[in-house]
């Protein structure tokens, strides 16, 4: 009976009727006022203590998401006198504590888009004039970015309700060496560009141009030589992605869709509209504990000339059509991969976690066992996109590392391939994010 009691006291004291009188700010030294005060407003008309509790708790998490702050509390003070009506009234003390302008970091990170490391300086200066904007400088080398210096602008746009989108201007320079094609490039480029929630998803809209100069002295085939040289290009990029899974490197449940579109053409020599995509679909299986996940990925280049070796598609390796070797999937009688105007790729994969949990350094519980099926093709013609399809089985491990990537160790065997693609049948090693 007690506790029945207790609880009914509580709800009579979180269903209060409650009026806040004022909100007082402290904290606040270079950050100005007009940032914060869309996610403090709503808590004055508020009219009970559950209500209260609740945007109290919102505000606080916007607050933490715009990452000037390395604490946020809010108290709630019983105000001196009750108003009209017999309404309670109460005051809050919004404390803040600012972060220091300068950071300064340096990391080890995997590309999202293939099997590649670098290594990441970077020198920021945050809240610059008082409205959140930040300029970063860093610096990359890795397995396929040589060397790479750039310069990010960021600037967060606060509406009403918060923080509703982003503008960004990068600025960098690049040099970059392709693996499989036997080419290098020296990039130029800058970008502007706008990034905002939409259904659920995140959508940009950027803006760039792009000096690139392809170049190289080994032996390539001839349909790469001939595109040395310098090239300029400009166009408009859209992009979706839309993340529902629980995990983004080993999910378990949710779904995944991304869509990108480029139209060059306004200055310089590429001329194209560019369109790709990718579906991934997670589910629990009632079997054993496993989980299965089918990804689709297709693209399209369409262009009004000659497309550039930089802009079209390459399919094959570890985190594409397993069994192959990265961009092994070329066309008969060229010695090196030159890309394709079509794609399409399917992969289905199931794993579970160790029967058994060694202790392995710790890496035990983020073992797991994997088995798959892709299947995929690469062409220049989209009526053929079809034909000759490429098709790998295959078992191994995969071992998530932390929250920033995961490795796996499969054994693949092509059992459907075409002559001139470079087949990897036996052990095959990829470390990255986005897996097929």
């Amino acid at each position: 009976m007690e506790t029945r009691e207790k609880f009914e006291a509580l709800a009579r004291i979180l269903t209060h009727e409650i009026k806040v009188k004022k909100v007082k700010i402290n904290g606040l030294t270079k950050v100005k006022g007009d940032i914060i005060t869309p996610y403090l407003a709503p808590l004055l008309s508020q009219d009970n203590l559950a209500k209260l509790l609740d945007k109290i708790n919102k505000a606080k998490l916007g607050l933490e998401e715009l990452q000037a702050f390395d604490a946020v509390d809010v108290m709630i003070e019983k105000g001196e006198e009750r108003g009209d009506g017999g309404v309670q009234t109460v005051n809050l003390q919004v404390s803040v504590s600012e972060k220091s302008g300068g950071r300064y970091r340096m990391n080890v990170s995997s590309d999202a888009r293939g099997n590649d490391g670098s290594f990441n300086v970077e020198a920021s200066q945050h809240n610059l004039f008082g409205r959140l904007e930040s300029a970063t400088l860093s610096y990359t080398k890795g397995t396929r970015i040589a060397d790479g210096l750039s310069l990010l602008l960021h600037k967060p746009i606060i509406g009403a309700r918060g923080k509703t989108s982003d503008v960004m201007l990068e600025i960098g320079k690049q040099n970059a060496a392709s693996r499989t094609g036997g080419f290098n490039t020296s990039d130029l480029q800058t970008n502007l560009k706008y990034k905002m929630r939409l259904l659920g998803g995140l959508a940009s809209t950027e803006v760039g141009g792009l000096w690139q100069q392809i170049l190289g002295d080994g032996p390539v085939s001839v349909k790469v030589r001939e595109e040395y040289g310098h090239h300029v290009k400009c166009g408009v990029r859209c992009s979706y992605e839309r993340d529902g899974r629980d995990d983004n490197i080993l999910p378990t449940t949710g779904n995944y869709t991304r869509i990108s579109t480029e139209a060059a053409g306004f200055l310089g020599d590429a001329h194209h509209l560019k369109v790709d995509c990718q579906v991934q679909r997670v589910r629990r299986l009632p079997i054993l504990g496993y989980t299965g996940s089918l990804t689709m990925r297709a693209g399209l280049l369409h262009s009004k000339s000659k497309s550039w070796i930089t802009d079209r598609f390459f399919v094959g390796g570890p985190g594409s059509v397993r069994g192959f070797y990265e961009d092994g999937i070329s066309r008969p009688g060229i010695s090196r991969p030159v890309g394709g105007t079509c794609h399409w790729g399917a992969g289905l994969s199931l794993y579970r976690g160790l029967p058994f949990s060694p202790y392995i350094w710790g890496l035990g519980p983020h073992i797991r066992l994997h088995h798959f099926v892709n299947a995929g093709n690469l062409v220049s013609r989209a009526g053929e996109v079809f034909e000759k399809c490429r098709v790998s089985i295959g078992s191994g491990l995969i071992v998530k590392v932390g929250s920033v990537m995961k490795m796996e160790v499969n054994y693949a065997v092509p059992v459907r391939f075409q002559p001139g693609d470079a087949v990897n049948h036996g052990l095959q090693f990829g470390i990255g994010v986005n897996f097929m």
